[in-house]
């Protein structure tokens, strides 16, 4: 039920020892690695094939990592500058325009329910369903179930104008907290909107978690206006939380809608039972009375984002 924008880049440490490789004096295999077009190797087992000028890469080429990642594009001075891919052995990593060794635009699809983008919420949903097979003993890839049309239609980029992506582990840019059952991650310039959900045996649990984080997301310029009022230190930490909270009961308002109009009908076509619980079926009428509900300090909202809290104002002043 949490939005986290920390933004730590796994690619962003990887490119960073672009550095100091290049610090290095590399030895050239083949061709002009002056001038030219050359091939040459650093002792690490780094390889860069391609354009260079005064003995740094320059203009378009291929720069490769002893790991199996590589980067296909331009570079500057013996940076990457300009337009290029980012591969890891799976295949594409990071595609877009870089600056300085650092990704500064993903290159993105055309946004809207486009063929292309319904066959990546497919993809993704037949992903998440693999990774979570009980969520198929009550909904299943079909033409005519309507809830499973409602997540690929989303998870396409419907209300975001920006493709999903389905991650089932933690990663550098993706962190998960401990005590929750979703996690969303709403698309930046340089990141993917993204979606987690825990493994439970209870697989309404499951789709009840994923719809309300498909609500959720939407919430995603208003979650970052939290984050740079935060930044600039014109919230304290309990309008911090208290604004977080105030979108997720929106969000969870919204889920409760959906299991009065989609989800309980259709349980009840199917002849299946349905715990309302999972669906904020009892949400209060009033965010007031909501928080009201939550007695403890060191629960929900207060964790995570009173930690989260602490974090933005911790690195902010580390920065001055």
């Amino acid at each position: 039920m949490i939005k986290f924008y920390f933004n730590i880049l796994l690619y962003g440490i990887l490119l960073g020892s672009i550095g100091a490789i290049c610090a290095q004096k590399p030895v050239c295999l083949s061709g002009d690695c002056i001038n030219g077009f050359g091939h040459s190797r650093w002792k690490g087992g780094e390889e860069y094939l391609g354009n260079f000028w005064q003995g740094k890469m320059n203009g378009y080429g291929v720069f490769y990592w002893h790991n199996k990642r590589k980067y296909v594009g331009y570079w500057k001075n013996g940076k990457i500058e300009g337009k290029g891919t980012l591969f890891n052995a799976e295949g594409i990593l990071k595609k877009g325009w870089w600056s300085n060794n650092k990704l500064v635009k993903l290159e993105r699809k055309e946004a809207g329910l486009t063929e292309q983008n319904l066959i990546h919420g497919y993809t993704q949903l037949k992903t998440i369903t693999k990774d979570r097979p009980l969520m198929l003993s009550i909904v299943h890839a079909s033409d005519e179930n309507v809830i499973w049309n409602w997540v690929q239609r989303k998870l396409a980029g419907e209300d975001i104008g920006s493709r999903i992506f389905w991650q089932d582990t933690a990663s550098y840019s993706f962190p998960i907290p401990t005590g929750v059952k979703a996690v969303h991650a709403y698309p930046t310039a340089t990141t993917e909107g993204r979606v987690w959900l825990q493994n439970t045996k209870h697989p309404e649990q499951m789709w009840s978690s994923l719809i309300f984080e498909l609500h959720n997301i939407r919430n995603g310029t208003a979650f970052q206006e939290i984050e740079k009022a935060a930044v600039n230190f014109n919230c304290d930490k309990e309008t911090y939380i208290l604004s977080y909270a105030r979108l997720e009961y929106q969000a969870a308002k919204e889920t409760k809608q959906f299991y009065q109009k989609i989800w309980l009908p259709y349980c009840k076509k199917k002849g299946l039972k349905t715990e309302p619980i999972h669906w904020f079926y009892y949400l209060p009428d009033t965010f007031e009375e909501w928080m009201a509900s939550f007695k403890d300090k060191k629960g929900y909202p207060w964790h995570p984002y009173a930690g989260y809290y602490n974090k933005i104002v911790s690195r902010v002043i580390a920065d001055y």
